[in-house]
């Protein structure tokens, strides 16, 4: 499965979830044949209009969506509840509900000691932006285990990863870089789920947040390829939309020198072909 096709489908997917038509999508963008030819997998769009159809299709940089939730408790209602408020990135709501009494008294085990706090690392950073909290809850979910971390399940490494985006937005280079470090250790040897494929972005975005765009670019490559090796569509509109916008800044830069350099794997990577929209 190409990279080419992954867009296209992935837009296509959208599109008919938002109950959209291919005129819709096109208008004030580009032509309706255009979004066929993208869709059929024949053209990949410059980085200035995947933009803007990634604004239109409501494709997020910002907010994602586990592929699948973890369980914060033995009663299914609760983690339904979880997966609702994730999935329609309700996120003051999903804080208010996880600090109530009677969801916290739901939490029974380790597994699920560590699944409420990293939600609610989650929560905050999303509904309130307060970094502290974050970084404490996340903190919290890693020093939860029984095993002492012999070996990192998902959920460490996406709370690892979250750390590192964090000290990023704070411009703490050295604990983000730890932070990443420990969520891709001995990575290659964990079974695949999903979910993983959301390291990659948020690896990427961390990076992106210090402006290494390169390294930013660079993880997104790796992403894209680890999601379509197994089949996946999950996180490449995400993956896609922020490699477009990191494109574009790059595109927009006089002293781009690293970009030129590798300006060939942009190329096989994204396509670039620009369209003439008149």
């Amino acid at each position: 499965m190409d990279k080419m096709n992954n867009l296209g489908e992935i837009l296509k997917e959208k599109r008919l979830i938002l109950k959209m038509s291919q005129k819709e999508v096109a208008a004030d963008i580009c032509s309706q044949p255009m979004i066929s030819s993208i869709e059929k997998g024949k053209y990949i769009p410059n980085s200035q209009i995947l933009i803007l159809l990634c604004q239109r299709l409501q494709i997020d940089i910002d907010s994602i969506s586990l592929d699948s939730n973890y369980q914060i408790s033995s009663r299914e209602e609760f983690n339904n509840k979880i997966t609702t408020l994730c999935n329609n990135h309700e996120y003051q709501k999903l804080r208010e509900f996880l600090l109530q009494e009677s969801t916290i008294d739901s939490v029974s085990n380790h597994e699920q000691t560590k699944a409420y706090y990293y939600y609610l690392g989650v929560a905050y950073l999303q509904a309130d932006h307060n970094l502290d909290k974050a970084k404490t809850n996340f903190k919290l979910s890693l020093s939860n285990d029984d095993n002492n971390r012999k070996k990192l399940t998902t959920l460490d490494r996406l709370a690892s990863v979250s750390l590192a985006g964090i000290f990023a937005k704070e411009g703490l280079i050295n604990s983000s870089n730890e932070y990443l470090n420990i969520a891709f250790h001995n990575f290659d040897t964990a079974n695949f789920e999903t979910n993983q494929i959301a390291l990659f972005y948020l690896a990427a975005y961390s990076r992106a947040s210090l402006n290494k765009n390169i390294d930013a670019i660079t993880w997104l490559d790796q992403g894209i390829e680890f999601a379509t090796k197994h089949d996946s569509h999950y996180m490449l509109g995400n993956m896609y939309y922020l490699l477009a916008q990191l494109l574009s800044k790059s595109n927009q830069a006089d002293s781009t020198t690293q970009y030129r350099d590798r300006s060939d794997m942009f190329a096989e990577l994204f396509g670039e072909k620009i369209f003439k929209t008149n």
